[in-house]
């Protein structure tokens, strides 16, 4: 069939075209908000993951620095920082054992040289995105290529 319009013959698929070419840019898009979700998700977890490591390096500080003589200054496990052994009445350093918010397990705990843990860190074996802008007891984080090398630890 021969069209009486050559000049529409010739724009067939262009809508289509156009179709995909919008198709495209929606994926993209979409991958790029995705992408700065996760980022963002990410960045939530290491303050959280500095908050809590920060909560137990303070706890242990607490803990030696309430060490009865004659007694090792740091906890033998972290369950004694929930509930001090050492102590006929109760003494709690911290509410409950937090979990780490990177890897959603357990810190692995940092043995002290004489006995006991003297702090924690996380197991995650992820680059942090944080790079800078730590304090001052923290300043070694910012050469860190994983937070398995964020430790939380405590030495007086």
């Amino acid at each position: 069939m021969v069209s009486n319009f050559p000049c529409f013959a010739r724009q067939r698929g262009v809508a289509y075209f156009w179709a995909l070419l919008m198709v495209l840019f929606i994926t993209l898009g979409l991958g790029k908000l995705l992408e700065n979700v996760a980022r963002s998700n990410q960045r939530a977890r290491e303050t959280e993951l500095l908050y809590i490591g920060n909560l137990y390096r303070d706890a242990i500080r607490q803990y030696w620095q309430s060490t009865p003589i004659g007694t090792k200054p740091y906890p033998e496990k972290l369950d004694d920082l929930l509930r001090d052994p050492r102590y006929p009445v109760i003494r709690r350093y911290l509410r409950r054992l937090y979990p780490d918010p990177i890897t959603g397990q357990a810190f692995s705990p940092i043995p002290a040289p004489d006995g006991g843990v003297m702090g924690v860190r996380s197991m995650s074996l992820r680059k942090p995105v944080k790079v800078a802008g730590f304090t001052t007891n923290q300043i070694a984080f910012a050469m860190a290529q994983s937070y398995r090398q964020w430790e939380f630890t405590y030495a007086p």
